[in-house]
C-alpha cells in the first residue's frame, strides 16, 4: 500500500492523480466527443457512434484511458490516512474500492467501452449491421454490463464515505469540500446531456468521471496545504509504532 507520511508527499499523489485523470479525460473524448444521430438516446446514440467514428478513435481512447484511470490510484489514496482516526471501518472500505478502482476501472470497463465500439464497427464493416449489432450487444450485456455494476458498488461506496467524513467533520477539510466529491461532481457533468444534443456536451457527458476526479484532485491539492496538518497524517505510523511496541 502508498504510504504517505507528510502533506508534499500527498500533495505529489494528488498531482500524479491529476496527470492520470488528464490521460482519462482524452481517452473519453476520443470515444465520446460525437454529436449523435437525431433522436438517438443512450446506449443507442454510442452504438451510433461506433460506426460513424474513425476506428482508430475508440481503439486509442480505450488504451489511453486505461492508461490514465491506473494513475489516478495515487491521488485517490491521498485521503485515505485522514479518514483511519475517526472513521476505521469506512475508512477501510474506502481503501478496499480504490483497489477495485484500480482492478476494474480501467481494464475491464473503460478499455471494454473502446473495445466495444471497435467490435461493432469491424463486424459492421465484415457481415453486416444486423450481425454487428448482435455480437456488440452481446459483449456489452455479458461483460461490460455485470463489471460495471460491481464498479458502482464501490465507487458510489467510496464517494459515499468520503463525503460524509468530510461533512462530519472527521478530516481537517471545511464542510464544504464535500462538494468536491468524485460521485457529485461526475453528476453534476453527466447532467449537461439535458441540454441538447451536441459533441462537446456528449464529450463531457461521457468525460463525467475523468472531470470529476480533476476537480477533486485540484480541490484536495490546495486542501492538503492549507488545511491539513503533519500530525493529521502520522496518526496510522504511531498507532503502528504502538502496536508493534505492545505486541
Amino acid at each position: 500500500m502508498l504510504e504517505i507520511t507528510t502533506t508534499q508527499k500527498a500533495r505529489k499523489f494528488l498531482l500524479f492523480g491529476l496527470f492520470g485523470a488528464f490521460l482519462t479525460l482524452i481517452g473519453d473524448l476520443l470515444i465520446g466527443y460525437i454529436k449523435f444521430p437525431e433522436g438517438a438516446e443512450m446506449p443507442e446514440g454510442y452504438f451510433a457512434a461506433a460506426l460513424m467514428l474513425p476506428i482508430w478513435r475508440p481503439i486509442l481512447g480505450g488504451m489511453i484511458g486505461f492508461l490514465g484511470v491506473s494513475l489516478e490510484f495515487p491521488g485517490l489514496m491521498a485521503i485515505y490516512p485522514l479518514l483511519k482516526r475517526k472513521m476505521p471501518k469506512g475508512a477501510a472500505f474506502y481503501k478496499l474500492s480504490m483497489y477495485v478502482y484500480l482492478a476494474v476501472a480501467g481494464g475491464a470497463v473503460h478499455l471494454p467501452c473502446g473495445v466495444f465500439m471497435w467490435l461493432y464497427h469491424s463486424v459492421t464493416d465484415a457481415a453486416g449491421r444486423e450481425v454487428g449489432y448482435h455480437i456488440a450487444l452481446q459483449y456489452v450485456l455479458y461483460f461490460i454490463l455485470p463489471v460495471t455494476i460491481v464498479f458502482y458498488v464501490f465507487f458510489a461506496g467510496s464517494s459515499i464515505v468520503q463525503f460524509l467524513a468530510i461533512i462530519k467533520g472527521y478530516t481537517p477539510f471545511p464542510k464544504w469540500y464535500a462538494l468536491f466529491n468524485l460521485l457529485l461532481v461526475s453528476v453534476f457533468c453527466n447532467a449537461f446531456r439535458n441540454i441538447g444534443n451536441y459533441a462537446i456536451i456528449n464529450g463531457i457527458g461521457t468525460s463525467n468521471k475523468s472531470l470529476g476526479a480533476i476537480v477533486m484532485f485540484i480541490a484536495l491539492f490546495i486542501g492538503f496545504g492549507k488545511y491539513v496538518k503533519q500530525e493529521d497524517l502520522m496518526f496510522q505510523f504511531t498507532e503502528k509504532r504502538q502496536q508493534f511496541f505492545h505486541s
